[in-house]
């Protein structure tokens, strides 16, 4: 990580050891159910399902609303991390989105996935207290793309539910972030998003929230980023208009950001220098915000360090500043 990486903070200090030492002395037992509709059907996407993970003590209990990477339906990914969550005093409703469609090409073909997704947030408010949540606390969690793509748009743009959810027509407010890796600028290079992107240039716009960020410059955003996260591209010429950087940033703003935080210095970009993109712009419109580093971890695998970094961020996110 380049000399930006000076403003990335490690949660470390005295909120990790009192949480990890609540947690050691004194776990809640979490109990799950599976596979519970969040829309009565969906025209476009396969019917959204979710699990739900609920502390055994009464609450009320903050609410997180998870979003897997990657839009097949791959809720169980985050299994153990929704239990965990769960176990510090959370109700987490662990979301699947996108499943049963191909990649949207287009704006309007990305539409349904926001919806949807906005549909589960609305749901779990409705229902949260059935499993002893607490509604007017709500959390969103999103790893890779469902960071990007699905918790930030929600988080941000505040779209619709969809017309067949089981929740209310609007996700409502929300009290905090957490994005793991959100893939602000790379989406999935094995997908061709600058040709998709060079045909309809608002498709941007649907997948990721930078348009949206000046709406809401109080929106608490609690950012984590693997040591190794194992994915970068080649940047080129940062300002060629047809470049796959070009396609993605029109009017130029991302890369006057990117050159300022030196992250075009090497000639790539990685997922660790998109997330201090994301701070560096939320910091200076003034947000509540922070980038915190999970040791010795990956993408798609936790150290013991990295755990510990990462459940801190909920205890963070939920903290009433």
């Amino acid at each position: 990580m380049h000399a930006r990486g000076t403003a990335v903070r490690l949660i470390f200090g005295l909120m990790v050891v009192a949480l990890l030492a609540g947690c050691a002395s004194n776990p809640q037992a979490v109990a799950k159910t599976s596979n519970v509709a969040f829309e009565s059907s969906n025209p476009v996407l396969t019917t959204g399902l979710l699990d739900v993970y609920a502390p055994a003590e009464s609450g009320p209990w903050p609410v997180v609303v998870m979003f897997h990477a990657g839009p097949p339906p791959h809720k169980e990914r985050l299994d153990t991390h929704s239990r965990r969550v769960a176990d510090l005093g959370f109700v987490v409703f662990n979301a699947t989105w996108g499943a049963g469609v191909p990649i949207p090409e287009t704006y309007e073909q990305a539409l349904p996935y926001t919806s949807q997704a906005a549909c589960a947030v609305a749901f779990a408010r409705a229902h949260a207290a059935e499993y002893g949540g607490d509604p007017a606390t709500m959390i969103l969690f999103g790893h890779g793309f469902g960071a990007s793509f699905m918790a930030a748009m929600i988080a941000f743009a505040r779209p619709d539910a969809s017309a067949d959810c089981l929740g209310s027509t609007t996700p409502g407010a929300i009290d905090a972030l957490v994005t793991w890796d959100g893939d602000w600028l790379l989406q999935a290079s094995d997908v061709n998003w600058d040709e998709h992107l060079a045909a309809d240039p608002t498709l941007m716009d649907a997948l990721t929230p930078w348009k949206h960020l000046p709406e809401h410059k109080d929106q608490k955003v609690v950012m984590l980023v693997s040591e190794n996260t194992g994915a970068e591209r080649e940047v080129g010429d940062p300002w060629a208009a047809d470049s796959w950087l070009g396609v993605r940033d029109p009017s130029g703003d991302l890369r006057r950001q990117l050159e300022a935080n030196g992250a075009l210095a090497d000639g790539k970009i990685d997922l660790a220098e998109a997330q201090e993109l994301l701070f560096s712009v939320l910091e200076a419109q003034g947000n509540p915000v922070s980038l915190d580093v999970l040791p010795g971890s990956t993408h798609i695998s936790l150290s013991d360090a990295g755990w510990k970094v990462f459940l801190a961020a909920f205890t963070q996110a939920a903290a009433k500043d």
